[in-house]
């Protein structure tokens, strides 16, 4: 089994995170389709799971903000999966997808803020 290094998986992190955002809204269905059903779906199951989220944490990648975010937003996601709401028209008129991707976009401005506050 190959392991992966935490600056790997913080990677794999940040392109989970930044294949999720309202910017999605004004992007066609083929870019939603493959950034939502297709890159961020894996990430979220992968990536965002708790195990690797803690990682992040004890390594100081990410704080504690932005972990529970993130396993908030993973929880969302993967509950939108099983409704009606699991396509592409959804995810540009549902108040719940609008929901995750501002969510997102949240996560995605406090990992940015604490990568700053770090260097």
């Amino acid at each position: 089994m190959m392991t992966i290094t935490l600056e790997k998986l913080y990677e794999f992190y940040i392109n989970t995170m930044k294949s999720c955002g309202t910017y999605l809204l004004s992007s066609n269905d083929s870019v939603i389709g493959y950034n939502i059903f297709e890159q961020f779906d894996i990430g979220a199951v992968s990536f965002l799971h708790r195990d690797n989220l803690q990682k992040l944490f004890e390594a100081g990648l990410i704080n504690d903000e932005v972990m529970n975010k993130s396993l908030i937003l993973r929880s969302e996601f993967l509950e939108l999966q099983q409704s009606d709401e699991w396509n592409i028209n959804a995810v540009r008129y549902s108040s719940v997808w609008r929901q995750i991707l501002k969510l997102a976009d949240e996560i995605n401005s406090l990992v940015e803020r604490y990568t700053k506050e770090e260097r």
